[in-house]
């Protein structure tokens, strides 16, 4: 008779435990948004020998150097790789490719320092220099 008791009281206590609720999956985290061009990161690059220089910012990524006048090409979003990025672009028969890495870099005429290295390829022609 004990022990029927106390198979009783055990029972009674198991069924008045809670129920532990079924673990809930969470949702994975959105993976990370491209910035608008609005937002993204806006980059000043310039060489000497000859003198060029290519801004990137909004909407534009803008090429010039002391021979030309400035040629405008449509913002592509960039491809990032490790430490750097790669702009791509084109504008009528004209192409340019900017690549920017995050090293640091010295101006090789007025000795100032910059955070990225800058080489820029337009129409095959290619140009090194510094950018921040």
């Amino acid at each position: 008779m004990k022990y029927l008791i106390l198979s009783c009281i055990a029972a009674l206590a198991l069924s008045c435990t809670a129920s532990k609720p079924a673990p809930t999956k969470t949702a994975p985290a959105n993976p990370p948004m491209v910035e608008s061009r609005e937002k993204a990161h806006s980059y000043t690059c310039m060489g000497n020998e000859p003198s060029w220089s290519v801004q990137i910012k909004g909407s534009d990524i803008i090429f010039r150097t002391a021979d030309i006048s400035p040629v405008s090409y449509p913002y592509q979003a960039p491809r990032q790789q490790d430490n750097q990025k790669t702009f791509m672009s084109k504008a009528g028969n004209s192409s340019i490719k900017v690549v920017i890495r995050e090293e640091g870099c010295t101006d090789t005429m007025s000795g100032e320092r910059f955070p990225y290295s800058a080489e820029v390829t337009r129409d095959g022609k290619m140009y090194r220099g510094c950018g921040k």
